[in-house]
């Protein structure tokens, strides 16, 4: 009835329509009489239960300190159930009025200016202020980065510059490292045998299948603990269900008591016969990724590079997850992987060093040599908290270095990645608006005259209307051209082995959110160190 979006925390199961609630003036009156005075609203069931919303922190900044009770009558539950998100008919309608077309956009927000301009009051507000809004959207030019060669083990594969997707060309080819897997096995009911069956002869590896009497997950659990043996390398589950708590249980027993990378496949993955092959090739591509192995690389211009993602997790009444994840090979291609718990500003800080240089320390092993140059791409920071890191975070890092060798100084730049932005562009030709194509950079005019940044179009938008990432460089000491800058970021957003294709943001941020995700999510404490090395989340 008034348009708001409220969370409800509990159902007071005491309290119906008729309850007396206090007015700000201090006088009692029931919620029916409330409802029919202020919004002319009739409630039909006087006996119904009331929903309980704590007020948020801008409502206590209004004043509002006890709990909002509502009335389930005039409530509607927001979003899409899951039994909509599954149906392709009514998604592909609702895309039409969500994913908006760059045409329809430019024509709504051309509208929108010219209501402005031609309403007298709004003018009015404005002038007091001095301020005037242009007709027409900012007119700018943009640059377009090559695209990117992929090298895979015995090709190297150039991909349609207006898709960003070699997910066809790199079916066939060879990994730069493939892991030997002779020791695996898969778990599935009675009822997937068929399916589990199919899939194992499609991924063409030898395996030790499990069949299981049900899917309750003490079952599963079981199961595993009988059959895996410290030889085990991967362990497959089919599940007939994306159930949360039998998830997370798998996951624990595989992250935490007995850490071996492990796959869930669900059955509705494997019922599509038409699409076996290319789930398997997903499938086979994501357990070579979680073993260790190396999928495809682009050309990397600096053989002594270390390249570092973060990204936090945040659940209401938990601490903080940040997801670390860093490069640890000349090509940057193996990454080490790590979490810090975060309550405080001051824990993150703590954290971050412990895993830098435990980063730096695996990175010294496998190559025999520190980088020379670092770059850390520091995702989930508003602009709010840019002071922030700028002031805690950068200078325990730096303080780090010295820490790990003596008279080590590496050259260090952090990127601070933002997604969540509402800008939005449009490329234009003679007749039409259309996206810009993957690559496109935005470095003029609509940037900060105080920052170094700039706008990167990495991915393709397919429908609506593309969003681009906002990259800020906080701190800079590399010595890398503006230009290299832009081009090295592009690069990396090639990089995440879950999608044969280019992704918004640079891949070791993506491995970050998965990792902090997992975490969150499903384990709730830090994994085993012994899976650092791999990218077993997945």
């Amino acid at each position: 009835y008034n348009n708001r979006t409220y969370r409800v925390d509990e159902i007071a199961w005491d309290k119906d329509p008729k309850f007396l609630f206090k007015k700000r003036d201090g006088t009692e009156i029931p919620l029916t009489r409330y409802y029919s005075e202020r919004y002319q609203l009739r409630i039909e069931d006087e006996g119904q239960p009331l929903l309980v919303s704590r007020p948020s922190r801008r409502d206590r900044r209004a004043g509002i300190t006890g709990p909002i009770l509502l009335i389930p009558e005039l409530c509607r539950e927001t979003g899409i159930s899951d039994a909509l998100r599954q149906d392709y008919s009514f998604m592909k309608e609702f895309a039409l009025h969500t994913h908006i077309d760059p045409t329809t956009r430019f024509n709504r927000l051309s509208a929108f200016i010219h209501g402005l301009n031609r309403n007298n009051e709004v003018q009015n507000e404005l002038a007091k202020w001095q301020i005037s809004v242009d007709e027409d959207l900012v007119e700018l030019e943009g640059r377009v980065l090559d695209s990117e060669q992929i090298i895979y083990g015995d090709k190297a594969i150039r991909y349609k510059p207006s898709e960003a997707d070699w997910s066809r060309e790199g079916r066939s080819l060879k990994h730069i490292a493939a892991k030997d897997l002779t020791h695996w096995i898969v778990f599935f009911t009675g009822k997937d045998a068929q399916l589990a069956e199919q899939m194992v002869d499609a991924m063409g590896q030898v395996c030790t299948p499990v069949q299981l009497q049900n899917d309750r997950p003490e079952t599963y659990l079981e199961a595993i603990m009988a059959k895996v043996r410290r030889n085990t390398q991967m362990a497959v589950c089919v599940l007939t269900n994306n159930r949360k708590d039998r998830y997370d249980a798998l996951k624990k027993y595989f992250c935490l008591d007995n850490p071996i990378p492990s796959q869930m496949v669900l059955t509705k993955t494997l019922t599509k016969r038409n699409q076996l092959m290319s789930v398997a090739t997903k499938i086979g591509i994501q357990m070579n990724a979680k073993l260790g192995g190396e999928i495809w690389a682009v050309q990397i211009p600096s053989r002594t590079l270390m390249l570092i993602g973060m990204d936090a997790y945040h659940k209401r009444g938990q601490p903080s997850v940040a997801g670390f994840v860093a490069s640890i090979n000349p090509s940057c291609t193996r990454f080490y992987s790590r979490v810090i718990y975060q309550r405080t500003n001051q824990e993150l800080v703590d954290g971050l060093a412990v895993c830098l240089r435990d980063a730096l320390q695996e990175y010294l092993r496998c190559n025999g040599t520190l980088p020379e140059k670092i770059v850390m791409y520091r995702d989930g920071v508003s602009d709010g908290q840019l002071q922030a890191v700028y002031e805690h975070e950068l200078p325990q890092i730096l303080e780090t270095f010295p820490k790990i060798q003596s008279g080590y100084d590496p050259k260090f730049a952090m990127v601070i990645v933002k997604k969540r932005g509402s800008t939005r562009f449009f490329a234009k030709n003679t007749t039409a608006l259309y996206n810009p194509p993957p690559g496109s950079v935005i470095d003029n005019t609509v940037t900060n005259s105080d920052w170094y940044d700039f706008y990167l179009i990495s991915q393709c938008a397919r429908q609506g209307t593309v969003a681009p990432t906002h990259f800020n460089v906080i701190w800079d000491r590399t010595q890398l051209k503006v230009d290299h800058m832009q081009r090295l970021t592009f690069k990396l957003c090639h990089m995440y082995y879950n999608w044969p294709g280019t992704i918004r943001v640079p891949a070791m941020c993506q491995y970050a959110h998965k990792l902090a995700y997992l975490i969150g999510q499903s384990l709730n404490q830090d994994f085993d160190h012994t899976l650092a090395d791999k990218l077993f989340y997945l």
